[in-house]
């Protein structure tokens, strides 16, 4: 199935989005204000709408998100797929809170939640808390979370082939993210992510 594309910028506090086709949503995170939470509210009010939801991010030395995403499911057989992954440097920090809402009346929905994060700098902080609320009892619901930091032996070997240390770590943050951004087939978008 071929899913609409739909790029959305983080601009005020919170925002609500009615899912009423399948759509790929591309979350935007550039003019986070580091000092500001933000809540993306997804709403499937619409019986067997499917959406997935991706957010990239790097967030450089010093700067902060703090994000939250809520998949509420009203209408039944609706399905999500949220796939968070952010870069750390230096000093910067995340906090991401994933909810995922099943209703009484979204009987066999699907939805899923993942929040990877690569640390690549010193003094980070990442916070990931999943929330599962699930009032039907004919659904299927999971979330995953992982921090980690770059593996010194694919810097080692990407390095005996030739590269700098820095553009091997370049390499790996590129196919860290390019997992997510692969989906994305809007060139206009993509270069949104310097990747």
């Amino acid at each position: 199935m071929s899913l609409a594309l739909e790029q959305l910028r983080i601009k005020s506090e919170e925002t609500r989005i009615s899912v009423v086709e399948s759509t790929t949503y591309v979350v935007n995170t550039a003019g986070a204000a580091p000092d500001q939470g933000y809540t993306l509210v997804f709403d499937f009010d619409t019986p067997s709408v499917v959406a997935e939801i991706i957010v990239p991010y790097q967030l450089g030395e010093k700067q902060a998100l703090n994000l939250t995403i809520v998949a509420h499911h009203k209408a039944e057989n609706t399905k999500c797929t949220i796939r968070v992954k952010g870069v750390l440097f230096d000093g910067s920090s995340s906090n991401f809170i994933g909810k995922i809402i099943i209703d009484k009346t979204a009987q066999k929905t699907v939805s899923y939640l993942h929040d990877d994060i690569l640390v690549v700098g010193e003094n980070t902080k990442s916070h990931s808390q999943p929330i599962l609320q699930i009032d039907a009892n004919d659904v299927r619901a999971s979330h995953g979370a992982t921090t980690g930091r770059i593996d010194e032996e694919q810097v080692y070997y990407l390095t005996s082939r030739g590269l700098s240390a820095e553009d091997a770590q370049n390499l790996i943050i590129k196919g860290f993210l390019g997992t997510l951004l692969d989906m994305v087939k809007d060139e206009k978008i993509l270069k949104e992510f310097n990747l």
